[in-house]
Order: structure tokens, then C-alpha cells, then sequence
């Protein structure tokens, strides 16, 4: 049987939020969940704001650390410690990608980052990478001269692929991240992400409230509702016989809101 790229086992979330008299309090923003990602696979989540999506995105990227549970790479354990690895792995695209490209740099600079403190690769070597990576996404190496206000937002989030790629990760989380896309600059990305998952064998893992995306792009989907993993099945069986009640209630709402469009 085949070793999963990703294996998660019973992970979850707590916040402190204070005392009550001498006890320590905490709210539970992710239940313990458990699920598997194969190579090649896109795993799509889904559930409305509070759910833990965003919650589950950071904890697998690094970005914060567990209450409990483990995380497991090609069969072997990810520690909380061991970030850099991690972030050779799985890197993640943002909803807004002016969130992570700082404007007074230009994009060449910005995608070179990622080498300078992560290889040891000479200023020729890290350049020819910039290009490449440029060229992947769909754009050209004279844009590595560019500011990112000297270009359009779907042309900002190629760049903030192509800086996901560059430590050539076997994982992509990608949080919203077509959300504030027009619907033409939207199909864009998507066939790049498709093409770049064919051509390299990326696993993805698409978190977003856009089920019409989902149902188009994913091979499996999990419904998170208020921190907890409700139900979770292959696209095809969620959309022809969704089992819950809220799952059911989401793909009515995603209807009634495409049909309204």
C-alpha cells in the first residue's frame, strides 16, 4: 500500500483566553482531526468562517504549533522544531497576495529570498531559479525587474506561486487564494495549477468557501464546522450524496448563490 506524502493524526488547536478564579481557560478552535494526502492528490476544505480551516492551514505549514497530534512526511515525523525542513516541504499561497510581497523590493529579489537563506546556491545559480520559476507560472523573466504595484493582482499571484515554488516543495497549501480573483484571472490559475500538479507531482491542499471551485479542482474534500470535522469523502460522493445536514445546507446555499449570478 502506498505511503501517503502527508499523514495527520488526531491534531488540533486550543487558545488560552484567560482565568476563571484561579483556572486557566481555553477555547478549542480545532477538534482533533485525522486525515491522509496522497502524492498528486488536492484535498479541498471547506466550511464557513470560524470553521478552522485557516486554523488547520497554519498547523500544517508551521506557522503555529499544535495542543496535540502529529504530522507525518513521506512516512516520517514532522517535529515542531524542525521548520526549516517543513518549510522546504509545504509552502502555502495567501488569499491577498500583497500580504506577503513586500513593495519596496523588486520581484526577483522577493523570489530569490527564499534561496539566499535555504540553499547554497551562487548569485548566477539563484537567478537562472528566478527565471525558471517565472517562466513555470506563466510569466517572463523581466518581470523579475518589476515592483509588484507595476503589475496586475492575477499576475501577483503567480508571483506568490512562483515564490512557493522555489524550494521545489512537494506540498502546496493554497488558503482562499482565488477568492478575490475575477472569474477569468480565476480559471487562469486554476488551469496553471492543474498543469503544474501534472507536470511535477505536486499535492495540494485547497482550503475555501467556493464549493463550485472545489467540486472542479479536488479529488477528496473535508467539511469543517466550528473547529470540527464533520464529514469527508471524495468530491464525486459529497456532491451526489452528501451525508450531514451543514454539508448539505452549503452546496444549497452555493447553488442558490451561482443562480443568483
Amino acid at each position: 500500500m502506498m505511503t501517503p506524502i502527508l499523514q495527520v493524526n488526531h491534531l488540533s488547536k486550543s487558545y488560552f483566553v484567560g482565568y476563571k478564579g484561579f483556572k486557566r481557560q481555553y477555547t478549542q478552535a480545532l477538534s482533533p482531526i485525522s486525515f491522509s494526502l496522497n502524492k498528486g492528490e488536492t484535498l479541498a476544505i471547506v466550511g464557513n468562517t470560524g470553521s478552522g480551516k485557516s486554523t488547520l492551514a497554519r498547523l500544517l505549514v508551521g506557522a503555529e504549533s499544535p495542543t496535540q497530534g502529529e504530522v507525518f512526511f513521506d512516512g516520517q515525523r514532522l517535529t515542531n522544531h524542525d521548520l526549516k525542513r517543513r518549510c522546504r516541504l509545504i509552502r502555502m499561497i495567501f488569499q491577498d497576495p500583497n500580504t506577503s510581497l513586500n513593495p519596496r523590493i523588486t520581484i526577483g529579489a522577493l523570489l530569490e529570498e527564499p534561496l539566499r537563506f535555504n540553499t547554497r546556491l551562487n548569485k548566477k545559480q539563484r537567478q537562472f531559479q528566478v527565471y525558471e520559476k517565472l517562466m513555470k507560472v506563466g510569466l517572463l523573466p523581466e518581470h523579475s525587474d518589476f515592483y509588484p504595484h507595476m503589475i496586475s493582482e492575477g499576475q501577483k499571484q503567480r508571483v506568490a506561486m512562483a515564490r512557493a515554488l522555489m524550494l521545489n516543495p512537494k506540498i502546496i497549501i493554497a488558503d482562499e487564494a482565488l477568492s478575490d480573483l475575477d472569474l477569468s484571472v480565476r480559471a487562469q490559475i486554476l488551469n496553471l495549477l492543474i498543469k503544474l500538479q501534472k507536470d511535477i507531482g505536486l499535492s495540494y491542499i485547497f482550503v475555501s468557501h467556493n464549493l463550485n471551485i472545489v467540486r472542479h479542482f479536488s479529488d477528496k474534500v473535508m467539511v469543517l464546522k466550528k473547529g470540527e470535522l464533520i464529514e469527508k469523502a471524495t468530491t464525486e460522493q459529497l456532491f451526489t450524496s452528501p451525508k450531514h445536514e451543514y454539508t448539505q445546507r452549503l452546496i444549497q446555499e452555493q447553488a442558490l448563490y451561482s443562480h443568483k449570478k
